[in-house]
């Protein structure tokens, strides 16, 4: 009974005493995360380095938020929703700009007839087509030299002046200064046309204020009468009043009112007023249209 108790004894004290085990990584302090946190991205990280709490299965491990990952995202997204949106509203306008387009053409092909163009039609009033200005039934050149006048007077009874001619030379973009002018808001001038016709439009023509020098057009002539004459020596048969816009094309063609029975080898052209110069009122473009007499054809 000894014996067992002091081979108890002695194998307590001999026997080993088992090996502690390895303690678990303690979880990263806040300001640990923290610096993970703020570190820099790019920089390259060590393949053989472990995170920590990987070998036990901590749960507290701190992993910190990739919060650049969801900006880019949404800023992304942003992007490409303005992109659509950009591109949905070009064709929009593109589409709407097609059919104002189409409706221009349209609306233009329907009024074309109604308001013909001087262009189209032929001018009995041209120069070149021996037309001529009958200056001595004309009113005189606005002259600001004595000397001018005088030369005019003793001209008089010459059958065509160079001054008056210029209305029917059919410069439809004549520069400023090119034109004939009379003195005072009221004057008159009387056209011998190349052929006998029945009028039946007119086109009175002048500079825009985009060409004028001084941005006005105050010797535009405003409003004017025209009348009939089957001779140059005849009395003048009315054929209407109209008024010229200032405002408008430099070139504008107005339509009589009414059918005149009789044809006519001369038209005079009245001014009754212009648009505020009380010095002189400038002609630029004169034209006589309408429809030939059947004898007079060639």
């Amino acid at each position: 009974m000894i014996r067992n108790a002091f081979s108890w004894i002695t194998s307590y004290f001999t026997t080993e005493a088992p090996a502690a085990t390895e303690a678990p990584p303690a979880a990263p302090s806040i300001l640990q995360g923290i610096f993970r946190y703020a570190k820099p991205r790019g920089r390259p990280r060590n393949p053989t380095q472990r995170k920590p709490g990987t070998e036990t299965g901590n749960l507290l491990e701190f992993r910190p938020i990739n919060r650049t990952n969801w900006k880019t995202t949404i800023v992304r997204f942003l992007l490409m929703l303005l992109f659509a949106g950009g591109v949905m509203h070009y064709a929009y306008l593109s589409i709407q700009v097609h059919r104002g387009s189409q409706q221009m053409t349209t609306f233009s092909n329907q009024i074309g007839p109604l308001t013909p163009s001087a262009d189209n039609m032929a001018n009995f009033a041209q120069e070149s087509q021996g037309a001529r200005v009958l200056h001595r039934l004309s009113s005189d050149t606005f002259r600001t030299k004595t000397r001018d006048i005088i030369l005019d007077k003793l001209l008089y009874w010459f059958p065509a002046s160079k001054d008056h001619q210029k209305m029917i030379q059919d410069n439809s973009r004549s520069p400023p200064g090119e034109c004939w002018c009379f003195a005072g808001t009221e004057g008159h001038s009387v056209v011998s046309l190349s052929h006998s016709i029945k009028v039946t439009h007119v086109t009175l023509g002048h500079i825009t204020k985009q060409q004028s020098l001084t941005r006005k057009v105050t010797s535009a002539p405003k409003r004017f009468s025209i009348y009939g004459m089957a001779k140059e020596d005849a009395k003048g048969i009315y054929l209407g009043t109209f008024e010229y816009d200032r405002d408008g094309p430099v070139t504008q063609t107005f339509e009589l009112h009414h059918e005149p029975g009789d044809d006519f080898s001369h038209v005079k052209l009245r001014i009754r007023s212009n648009w505020g110069d009380e010095e002189q009122t400038c002609l630029y473009n004169f034209r006589v249209h309408g429809q030939q007499v059947r004898g007079d054809w060639v």
